[in-house]
């Protein structure tokens, strides 16, 4: 028994000496396989572009295998074939591995491999210091011996495929491919960074040149650009809208508020320049605002005329807006081309008022002579027994009094439209009964307008209003020339006074062609007129309805029209009431 103990004590030492070796010798080849993958980890990290992956990944295999060619095929819409021999291969061999390269690919599912097209586009890469050294110095036929394919991925996704290739049969062993896959995966990432930072210089790139482009277009552009930032402080400012401040005394200083510049420069402009920015900043979009620059001597003085927009950050979210981009416009020449138009109309206009003046004067001088004429007849005892030829002369001068009138209230149009293009039309208040005016316009016009039969409908006994008579009696004239005009049928024209609380309600109502939708919005501008096949025949010069809101707006009152149900045009105005209640007697005549 003892003996057979101390002879099973030696068996038990070596087995134990033997497990010792075995995991020493286990540990020093983990030991040297992660010095082995630190080193190819280091080398794929200081790879910058994709050659230099190439030659990482060739050093590293080099160090497992000994193989003819190393072959990376990536994917992509036109599949990139990368062919890295270590030493000459002949045509044939290189057809062989494209061929099998093909093969292995279309396993792998990528789309539409076609080998003429990789064996056209395949790129030779052979980094002359890591050819390999042996006896065979070319590959001259086409027998492939050993091929391993091991693909390339990435988070699970295949982005290539990667392919070892040598003349000689069992050149990869099996034990090794473990590792194999692991330089892949290194080799994979390595490559799929450079894709991306050959991406990320590309957009760079574009960027840059979309940079460089809108720098020259802004550059170029005619019109003034300035941006600021979220404090309202100019950031740029493009060559023409330097050229187009520079002409005025204030000193501009970029990335310096506009507000703090406005307030030691007290310049009116700037300072609707600074509301308009701010405006901009409150997400408002601002268009064309004028900005007049220069000396109250100038008779067309510097003219820029603004638009800004708010400019919002690239998500969308942020509020306020971080900056605004304002477009300046020079329309000095524009102004002075309309300042010497209006001169132009304005002087016209002057000259027509004087033969105007002469025959209206005239004209009731001989409806005065002849009313005395037909007032003696008919006082006479030998009245006769028909209408006396004097009263179609009277009939026929009421006609061109009116039509004398007529011609008088355009060029008062034209005259009126200078004041109000400079600002200089002057309104003379005074009290009087828009009862007696209504009624005097109706008189007049009816003289004229033989198919049409004109209504005076009051219905409140307070008229009294104070006004300027004679542009509120202009507005009328102009209201009811139009109804008159749009109603070539001829019809009833209504004339209608209301109070509704604090102010009177004027309404002129026709039955006359109405006013078609697309020209709503443009009714009251001037010189607007609407051109189609029903209205060419009507006359006017379109500053009726734009100087009639100009003297209403000014009154402090408001102006609209409506198309009524079934046919014709309400045009309503409003005036403030006057504060006298004296009542007016109800005036219930129709005319």
């Amino acid at each position: 028994m003892e003996s057979s103990l101390q002879s099973e004590t030696p068996t038990h030492s070596e087995a134990f000496r033997s497990s010792i070796g075995e995991s020493a010798d286990r540990l020093a080849a983990v030991r040297e396989e992660i010095a082995y993958l630190n080193t190819i980890g280091k080398r794929f990290v200081a790879a910058f572009d994709r050659f230099q992956v190439h030659h990482a990944l060739l050093a590293a295999l080099q160090e497992i295998y000994s193989f003819t060619a190393c072959c990376i095929l990536l994917k992509g819409e036109s599949h990139q074939l990368f062919i890295i021999p270590s030493y000459p291969l002949s045509p044939a061999f290189i057809d062989g591995m494209i061929h099998r390269i093909a093969s292995a690919a279309r396993v792998m599912d990528f789309p539409s491999i076609d080998e003429n097209q990789l064996a056209t586009t395949a790129y030779l890469d052979a980094p002359d210091e890591l050819a390999q050294p042996g006896t065979i110095k070319e590959v001259t036929g086409n027998d492939l011996g050993s091929c391993l394919n091991i693909p390339l991925t990435v988070e699970n996704h295949i982005i290539g495929l990667l392919s070892l290739f040598d003349e000689r049969p069992d050149s990869f062993d099996t034990n090794l491919l473990q590792l194999t896959a692991m330089v892949a995966d290194y080799a994979a990432i390595a490559l799929e960074n450079v894709r991306l930072r050959e991406r990320e210089n590309a957009l760079w790139r574009e960027a840059e040149l979309e940079r460089q482009r809108l720098e020259l277009v802004i550059r170029s552009m005619a019109e003034g650009l300035l941006i600021t930032d979220s404090r309202g402080a100019i950031t740029s400012l493009n060559q023409s809208a330097r050229h187009m401040l520079a002409q005025s005394d204030v000193h501009f200083q970029l990335h310096r508020p506009l507000r703090d510049l406005a307030q030691e420069n007290a310049v009116p402009w700037l300072l609707k320049l600074t509301e308009v920015v701010e405006e901009g900043l409150h997400g408002k979009t601002v268009t064309n605002q004028e900005l007049f620059i220069g000396g109250e001597s100038d008779t067309v003085p510097l003219t820029l005329q603004v638009s800004a927009s708010p400019i919002h950050a690239s998500d969308g979210l942020t509020y306020p807006p971080i900056g605004i981009v304002a477009v300046l416009n020079d329309v000095t020449s524009i102004k002075q081309v309309e300042r010497l138009k209006d001169e132009f109309v304005s002087v016209v206009s002057h000259e027509l008022r004087t033969p105007l003046t002469a025959i209206k004067g005239y004209t009731q001088h001989l409806v005065r002579r002849i009313e005395r004429r037909l007032r003696k007849l008919r006082g006479s005892q030998t009245a006769p027994a028909t209408d006396p030829p004097e009263h179609y002369d009277l009939r026929s001068l009421n006609i061109v009094q009116s039509q004398t009138e007529h011609l008088e209230r355009l060029v008062n149009d034209l005259l009126d439209l200078s004041q109000l293009q400079w600002g200089q039309l002057q309104l003379h208040y005074q009290e009087f009964y828009l009862a007696d005016l209504l009624s005097e316009y109706v008189h007049t016009i009816q003289d004229s307008a033989e198919q049409h039969t004109l209504y005076l409908d009051i219905q409140t006994r307070e008229t009294r209003v104070n006004a300027d008579r004679k542009r509120i009696g202009q507005v009328v004239g102009n209201i009811l020339d139009n109804a008159i005009k749009y109603s070539p049928h001829g019809g009833k024209v209504t004339l209608r006074l209301q109070q509704q609380r604090e102010e009177y309600l004027i309404s002129i109502i026709d039955e006359g062609i109405g006013v078609s939708p697309e020209h709503y919005d443009h009714i009251f501008e001037r010189f607007y007129r609407v051109h189609n096949t029903a209205t060419q025949q009507y006359s006017g010069i379109g500053l009726g309805l734009f100087v009639t809101k100009e003297i209403i707006t000014k009154h402090g009152g408001r102006i609209w029209f409506t198309n009524n149900q079934r046919i014709g045009t309400t045009f309503n105005f409003t005036l403030p009431a006057s504060l006298h209640t004296t009542p007016y007697p109800l005036n219930t005549d129709k005319n």
